[in-house]
């Protein structure tokens, strides 16, 4: 979801012709988001589930699918 966020702020930049927008706002949120998860929401998530959520973070992408399979 954040991703199509991230994606419609950047276009949403481009439309309005807003340099600001594109430059500093986007990096800014994305910024924002990724320490709010790294810091907040991935130890929270940690703590409750364990190592059940530690082997699927390890699995799983933050953002962007992995086109070729990890053995």
């Amino acid at each position: 979801m954040l991703t199509g966020v991230f994606l419609a702020l950047f276009g949403a930049g481009l439309l309005l012709h807003s340099i600001s927008i594109v430059l500093i706002w986007t990096p800014g949120y994305i910024l924002a988001h990724v320490l709010e998860l790294k810091l907040v929401e991935e130890p929270e998530l940690e703590r409750r589930f364990g190592m059940a959520y530690s082997e699927y973070r390890n699995r799983v992408p933050m953002f962007f699918p992995r086109v070729w399979r990890k053995q």
